[in-house]
């Protein structure tokens, strides 16, 4: 009872500021969790979790979800999801986070401290390494999406200057997460990672991730876009250091 609880907590608190930024609840619950419970448990709790909350989010927000933009994730995400889902099943966990997380800090640091220096000198050479650059970041965030549920930190890296505004980002994000745990079910359930006996145990906890993404909206809302990319480029950051030491 007290390892739900955790879950519940852990989740509200992530998906708190999810709601705020447009992803990192898992990332969040799971640098929680992973003092407490099994890495591969929480993952399973964030798959039950973080679908419900990408559902309420996408449709609380349907009028701001830009489908040019998801139809490019769309296309990636029917190719890497599934892939990633296979990795979970199929190889250690201890293999992947590494590469993950060098790759978020990485990111991190180049939108913390190079991309303003950066933004004046776009000639074509550079336009053409951009779009190569965002496509494998995209890549990579559906393999993490599958795999760990955790795409969010490449996904917005990647897109995060073609949105219109900080809200389209979020409801557009959440519509891709959405998306890619529903291409993760079949694996998970081939694999026989699909745990009915686990969400039936812990199907409450949807009920303060609700409450905390709500909240979260709130405060969304009231944020500078200035400070939402600052607060993305932390989170991208913490993602990073978080995905080494698993």
């Amino acid at each position: 009872m007290i390892a739900i609880f955790l879950i519940a907590l852990s989740f509200a608190v992530g998906f708190f500021f999810e709601s705020i930024f447009g992803f990192g609840g898992g990332l969040i619950a799971y640098s929680i969790l992973s003092f407490f419970i099994d890495f591969k448990l929480a993952i399973l709790s964030g798959f039950y979790i973080g679908t419900l909350s990408s559902l309420y989010i996408a449709l609380s927000g349907f009028k701001n979800i830009e489908f040019k933009i998801f139809k490019k994730l769309f296309l990636i995400s029917l190719f890497g999801a599934s892939i990633g889902a296979y990795f979970f099943s199929n190889l250690s966990i201890k293999i992947l986070s590494p590469i993950f997380g060098l790759l978020l800090i990485f990111i991190a640091l180049k939108n913390l401290f190079f991309d303003k220096k950066n933004q004046t000198n776009h000639d074509k050479t550079n336009c053409k390494k951009t779009k190569f650059f965002k496509f494998k970041l995209l890549i990579i965030a559906s393999l993490a999406q599958g795999a760990f549920g955790t795409g969010g930190p490449f996904a917005v890296n990647a897109l995060k200057n073609d949105f219109k505004n900080k809200s389209t980002l979020r409801a557009t994000m959440a519509l891709f997460f959405l998306f890619c745990n529903l291409l993760r079910m079949p694996q998970l359930i081939i694999s026989n990672d699909f745990n009915l006996e686990l969400f039936n145990k812990i199907y409450w906890t949807i009920i303060p991730v609700f409450i905390a993404i709500y909240l979260g909206h709130k405060v969304h809302l009231r944020i500078s876009e200035r400070y939402f990319k600052v607060g993305i480029g932390i989170i991208t950051l913490i993602a990073g250091f978080k995905f080494l030491i698993i």
